[in-house]
């Protein structure tokens, strides 16, 4: 049911907003050149401090690494502290120029970007109080939603258009499996997803809205 859930959530909010605007918003906040590869590691040791008072960039050795392994880096957000961490391993790799290190990191950034630049946030103390499954629900929503972002910020469309992501299989085939092929289904179908909901969904929620204010006013 939880997997339902997260998928439904998932493809409403893929509906409704507009991710491809809000990478170049991004970029262009971090004062980048669209057609520029995205310098992730500088962005999280450099711009970030800059942009944010509360932010912090850690490096954890190996041993201290309290993550599970196969998690290279991690954001944590609380009122005073914006911190994004990375095992120091992968942050050497991420030195040498490592694709897959520095897309963690990148990841990373982007879930920066959602919770402080586009105020996508669930407000901490109403988050806490919700039983563990919506917590497990909401939480891999906004993995999936980073996800979208943090392709569109280091890929191009043309990029992710070209990939091979089988989307014969369906919408929920590509929760949680591969970072890129749920950005690629976005690419290849945000028009249809957007015109669905217009068309189909909004006018039911508007319907449904009514009738609740008849109810209450009768």
């Amino acid at each position: 049911m939880a997997e339902e859930f997260t998928a439904l959530g998932t493809a409403l909010i893929m509906m409704v907003v507009d991710f491809k605007k809000m990478a170049f918003e991004f970029k262009k906040f971090l004062g980048l050149d669209l057609t520029q590869a995205f310098p992730a590691l500088n962005i999280a040791e450099n711009k970030l401090c800059y942009a944010d008072a509360q932010f912090e960039f850690c490096i954890v050795a190996d041993s201290d690494w309290n993550c599970k392994d196969s998690v290279n880096a991690y954001y944590k957000h609380s009122e005073r502290r914006h911190e994004i961490g990375v095992r120091e391993s992968v942050y050497l790799l991420a030195l040498s120029g490592d694709f897959d290190a520095l897309y963690s990191i990148a990841h990373e950034v982007a879930h920066w970007g959602l919770i402080n630049y586009f105020k996508i946030n669930f407000g901490l103390p109403e988050f806490e109080r919700l039983d563990p499954v919506s917590k497990m629900v909401i939480l891999q929503i906004h993995e999936n939603i980073t996800d979208v972002l943090t392709a569109l910020l280091v890929f191009s469309e043309e990029e992710l258009l070209k990939m091979d992501t089988g989307d014969k299989a369906g919408f929920s085939s590509f929760i949680g499996k591969n970072q890129l092929a749920l950005a690629a289904y976005y690419c290849k179908h945000h028009k249809l997803l957007t015109e669905n909901f217009f068309k189909n969904i909004a006018p039911k929620i508007w319907e449904q809205n009514q009738i609740q204010r008849r109810l209450k006013n009768a």
